[in-house]
Protein backbone atom coordinates (compact mmCIF):
# COMPACT_ATOMS: atom_id res chain seq x y z
CA UNK A 1 0.00 0.00 0.00
CA UNK A 2 1.14 3.48 -0.80
CA UNK A 3 0.22 5.98 1.70
CA UNK A 4 0.33 9.79 0.43
CA UNK A 5 2.62 11.53 2.96
CA UNK A 6 0.04 14.38 4.52
CA UNK A 7 0.00 17.66 3.11
CA UNK A 8 -2.04 20.98 2.91
CA UNK A 9 -2.89 21.21 -0.89
CA UNK A 10 -3.82 17.48 -1.32
CA UNK A 11 -6.47 15.18 0.55
CA UNK A 12 -5.74 11.82 2.31
CA UNK A 13 -4.94 8.92 -0.46
CA UNK A 14 -4.35 5.57 0.40
CA UNK A 15 -3.57 3.44 -2.87
CA UNK A 16 -2.62 -0.08 -3.82
CA UNK A 17 -0.08 -1.65 -6.28
CA UNK A 18 -1.51 -4.31 -8.34
CA UNK A 19 -0.94 -6.30 -11.80
CA UNK A 20 -3.08 -5.71 -14.17
CA UNK A 21 -4.74 -8.73 -15.96
CA UNK A 22 -6.00 -6.54 -18.56
CA UNK A 23 -5.56 -2.87 -19.78
CA UNK A 24 -7.25 -1.15 -16.21
CA UNK A 25 -8.88 2.36 -17.43
CA UNK A 26 -7.93 5.42 -15.05
CA UNK A 27 -10.99 6.37 -13.18
CA UNK A 28 -13.09 2.80 -13.78
CA UNK A 29 -13.55 0.26 -10.91
CA UNK A 30 -10.93 -2.17 -9.95
CA UNK A 31 -11.94 -5.93 -9.06
CA UNK A 32 -9.96 -8.80 -8.18
CA UNK A 33 -11.18 -12.54 -10.10
CA UNK A 34 -10.63 -15.26 -7.66
CA UNK A 35 -10.36 -17.63 -10.64
CA UNK A 36 -7.28 -19.69 -9.51
CA UNK A 37 -5.22 -17.78 -12.19
CA UNK A 38 -2.51 -15.83 -10.74
CA UNK A 39 -3.64 -16.95 -6.99
CA UNK A 40 -6.56 -13.79 -7.13
CA UNK A 41 -4.04 -11.03 -7.52
CA UNK A 42 -4.67 -10.02 -11.13
CA UNK A 43 -6.51 -6.74 -11.25
CA UNK A 44 -9.52 -6.77 -13.61
CA UNK A 45 -11.95 -3.57 -15.10
CA UNK A 46 -15.35 -4.32 -12.71
CA UNK A 47 -17.64 -4.47 -15.64
CA UNK A 48 -20.03 -6.79 -15.06
CA UNK A 49 -22.77 -6.56 -12.03
CA UNK A 50 -21.08 -9.96 -10.13
CA UNK A 51 -17.73 -7.53 -10.14
CA UNK A 52 -19.32 -5.56 -7.54
CA UNK A 53 -18.78 -6.82 -4.07
CA UNK A 54 -15.21 -7.76 -5.64
CA UNK A 55 -14.38 -3.96 -6.64
CA UNK A 56 -10.82 -2.70 -4.81
CA UNK A 57 -11.08 0.50 -5.68
CA UNK A 58 -10.72 3.15 -8.79
CA UNK A 59 -7.83 2.60 -10.86
CA UNK A 60 -5.57 5.99 -10.16
CA UNK A 61 -4.11 5.96 -13.08
CA UNK A 62 -4.27 3.89 -16.74
CA UNK A 63 -2.53 0.73 -16.23
CA UNK A 64 -1.36 -1.67 -19.32
CA UNK A 65 -2.41 -5.30 -19.41
CA UNK A 66 0.30 -7.04 -17.52
CA UNK A 67 1.83 -3.98 -15.37
CA UNK A 68 1.94 -2.76 -12.50
CA UNK A 69 0.44 0.39 -11.64
CA UNK A 70 -2.01 2.25 -8.81
CA UNK A 71 -5.58 1.22 -7.65
CA UNK A 72 -7.08 4.26 -5.07
CA UNK A 73 -8.60 2.38 -2.28
CA UNK A 74 -9.03 5.74 -0.06
CA UNK A 75 -9.53 8.94 -1.16
CA UNK A 76 -11.06 11.42 -3.59
CA UNK A 77 -10.79 10.66 -7.48
CA UNK A 78 -11.83 13.73 -9.05
CA UNK A 79 -12.01 11.89 -12.91
CA UNK A 80 -13.84 9.03 -11.84
CA UNK A 81 -16.21 7.74 -14.64
CA UNK A 82 -19.81 8.08 -13.68
CA UNK A 83 -23.25 7.63 -15.53
CA UNK A 84 -25.76 10.04 -14.32
CA UNK A 85 -29.25 7.99 -14.90
CA UNK A 86 -30.66 10.13 -12.23
CA UNK A 87 -29.94 13.95 -11.55
CA UNK A 88 -26.85 14.75 -8.20
CA UNK A 89 -27.76 17.29 -6.75
CA UNK A 90 -24.59 19.74 -5.48
CA UNK A 91 -22.98 18.84 -2.33
CA UNK A 92 -25.45 16.74 -1.10
CA UNK A 93 -23.85 13.17 -2.05
CA UNK A 94 -25.19 9.72 -3.50
CA UNK A 95 -24.29 6.10 -3.24
CA UNK A 96 -22.46 4.96 -6.23
CA UNK A 97 -22.28 1.47 -6.99
CA UNK A 98 -20.17 -0.46 -10.39
CA UNK A 99 -22.60 -0.94 -12.86
CA UNK A 100 -22.34 -3.50 -15.85
CA UNK A 101 -21.46 -1.73 -18.97
CA UNK A 102 -18.14 -1.76 -21.63
CA UNK A 103 -14.80 -0.79 -19.57
CA UNK A 104 -17.17 -0.18 -15.84
CA UNK A 105 -18.29 2.80 -14.52
CA UNK A 106 -20.09 3.46 -11.44
CA UNK A 107 -23.96 4.50 -11.61
CA UNK A 108 -26.38 6.18 -8.53
CA UNK A 109 -28.08 3.35 -6.13
CA UNK A 110 -29.32 5.80 -3.94
CA UNK A 111 -29.31 9.01 -2.02
CA UNK A 112 -26.83 9.38 0.78
CA UNK A 113 -29.77 9.74 3.52
CA UNK A 114 -31.26 6.22 2.15
CA UNK A 115 -27.88 4.35 2.86
CA UNK A 116 -28.19 2.94 6.32
CA UNK A 117 -27.63 -0.78 6.44
CA UNK A 118 -23.74 -0.30 5.79
CA UNK A 119 -20.95 2.10 4.67
CA UNK A 120 -20.69 2.58 1.36
CA UNK A 121 -17.42 2.41 -0.77
CA UNK A 122 -18.28 5.06 -3.50
CA UNK A 123 -19.68 8.50 -2.81
CA UNK A 124 -20.73 11.21 -5.16
CA UNK A 125 -18.46 14.24 -3.85
CA UNK A 126 -18.53 16.76 -6.97
CA UNK A 127 -19.44 20.27 -5.86
CA UNK A 128 -21.56 20.89 -8.86
CA UNK A 129 -24.90 19.62 -9.85
CA UNK A 130 -25.19 16.91 -12.19
CA UNK A 131 -28.25 16.40 -15.08
CA UNK A 132 -29.27 13.40 -16.17
CA UNK A 133 -27.26 11.87 -18.96
CA UNK A 134 -27.21 8.95 -21.27
CA UNK A 135 -23.06 9.54 -21.44
CA UNK A 136 -20.54 9.00 -19.02
CA UNK A 137 -18.63 11.97 -17.63
CA UNK A 138 -15.78 12.45 -14.96
CA UNK A 139 -17.05 13.67 -11.46
CA UNK A 140 -15.31 13.53 -8.01
CA UNK A 141 -15.82 10.24 -6.32
CA UNK A 142 -14.91 9.97 -2.61
CA UNK A 143 -13.63 6.10 -2.48
CA UNK A 144 -14.37 3.83 0.91
CA UNK A 145 -12.78 0.92 0.17
CA UNK A 146 -10.46 0.07 2.86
Amino acid sequence: MLFARINREEPERVCLIVKAAEALLDGRPVCYHFDGIGDGKDAYLANEAVDGTKTIGLADEAIASGVYGKVLVYGLKTNAQILGDSDFAANCGAVLNVASGSSGHLVMSESVGAATAMQPTFVYGHSASLTSSAALRAAGVYVRAL
